[in-house]
């Protein structure tokens, strides 16, 4: 099953409280209490599969899609009295159960992508939920066989989908846009001549550029970060980021500054691979070592909250034991500015020649001054 185990779904809301919601034989709840210490969990489901994913809305709402032990996929609201959840797709065919689910935010709607497999085939499929009611399955693309999953980003208004998939033996990365009103676009694809078992990230800068990480999780992979116009719709070309020689581990794209930066979680130490913003070079590699005594569980992290202003990510190693900790600042380390636009640069140099006539003219002031 594509899903992750044990992977926590951690949600800060604009109010600075941060709840965490995992799987434990049951689908619970946790918020994170004033003494850094969780809260008692909250059951939200006894019937849910470890294949779930949350979303949080612009007002702080916390939904929740997962899969059960009878293979329906369901539909709850997290932070309510309990009610009975929303079955979205219910299945009588064995071995087509939906899995993979990724839930998402956009404009007055939700968004729910899952994987339904049906005649040796990976259909990655998603239905709409607007105003309580919601669609029917529409099959957005056909996954490669052997890729592990797909990306799924959100600008605000429209819904940026990425997946693997072939084509007469020819290993294709597609970008599908999912509109504000549900209408998906044309596909677009670039080429991906590498192994295709590969895990796929995406998170969308502020500006207008989408980033894409494929990690792979064998001895002999590489790790390959895209640039995603979706203006132009135009790919840059694939930056190895990490080679099959770097240490193993589980990698996370996360973007600082509108920055992309790629952290690497290694048993003893953590890398983290520093992009400039064209995705064309790794300008910093800095490698991190890791004392405490609980290891970084990699999480899917969403905040509303001010301090995430400047912070996207698709996952996050974190540390919980008795709280919530990350392993190191991404602020301090991955927010450095690497290049600066070219108006800014001229801008800058004019804000330079300004104080240098200052300077000039306050010394010549002074001169007359002290003249005898």
């Amino acid at each position: 099953m594509p899903c992750i185990d044990s992977l926590r779904h951690v949600a800060k809301n604009s109010m600075g409280v941060t709840y965490c919601i995992w799987y434990k034989n049951g689908l619970f709840m946790s918020m994170l209490e004033s003494d850094n210490h969780w809260g008692p969990p909250f059951l939200l489901s006894e019937n849910a599969a470890p294949d779930f994913s949350i979303s949080m809305s612009t007002d702080d709402t916390i939904r929740a899609s997962f899969v059960d032990y009878a293979g329906r996929l369901l539909f709850i609201r997290a932070c309510e009295e309990r009610k009975e959840p929303i079955v979205l797709l219910e299945s009588r065919i064995a071995g087509s159960a939906p899995y993979g689910v990724t839930l998402t935010e956009s404009k007055n709607a939700v968004n729910v992508f899952y994987i339904v497999s049906h005649n040796r085939k990976q259909l990655l499929t998603c239905q709409r939920i607007e105003n309580g009611s919601f669609t029917m399955p529409e099959v957005e693309g056909i996954i490669a066989r052997g890729c592990k999953d797909y990306a799924v980003c959100s600008d605000g208004s429209s819904t940026h989908l990425f997946f693997l998939t072939e084509i007469q033996d020819v290993s294709l990365l597609v970008h599908r846009r999912i509109t504000s009103e549900g209408k998906t676009m044309k596909p677009t694809s670039t080429p991906f001549p590498h192994k295709v078992s590969k895990r796929l990230q995406a998170v969308t800068g502020k500006g207008r550029f989408v980033y894409v990480l494929l990690s792979g999780e064998e001895d002999n992979e590489s790790t390959y970060l895209y640039r995603f116009d979706p203006n132009a719709n135009r790919y840059s070309m694939g930056l190895e980021i990490f080679s099959p020689s770097s240490p193993r581990g589980f990698d996370c794209l996360i973007m600082v500054d509108n920055y992309p930066s790629v952290v690497r979680t290694c048993k003893n130490h953590m890398l983290l691979a520093r992009v400039n913003i064209d995705a064309s070079a790794v300008v910093a590699e800095t490698r991190f070592d890791l004392t405490a005594a609980n290891p970084p569980i990699r999480c899917r992290y969403i905040s509303n909250c001010k301090d995430d202003i400047n912070f996207a990510c698709a996952y996050l190693p974190i540390i919980f034991g008795s709280g919530l900790r990350f392993p190191f600042d991404w602020r301090t380390y991955a927010g450095g500015r690497f290049e600066k636009p070219v108006d800014e640069k001229d801008l800058l140099q004019s804000r330079i020649k300004e104080l240098e006539g200052r300077v000039e003219f306050l010394e010549n002031t002074l001169r007359e001054i002290l003249r005898p």
